[in-house]
């Protein structure tokens, strides 16, 4: 994950907010901070926190055999 610049008032306003105190990492891009992320790569499911889309074909396939 790529994040945009930003100024230390950015940053003490976001600090100030309950956000980052509940995240691994202290930030999370669906929130707050999501306008400071430039780009990712990958999925974003996977950014966010699980894959479902990768998870769910497989779990299918084992089941059904």
């Amino acid at each position: 994950m790529f994040c945009k610049n930003y100024s230390k008032t950015e940053m003490n306003a976001y600090l100030n907010t309950k956000e980052p105190y509940d995240k691994a990492g202290a930030y999370g891009i669906q929130g707050i901070f999501g306008k400071y992320i430039d780009h990712y790569e990958g999925s974003f499911d996977t950014v966010v926190g699980f894959p479902w889309s990768i998870i769910e074909p497989e779990l299918k396939a084992a089941l059904s055999q």
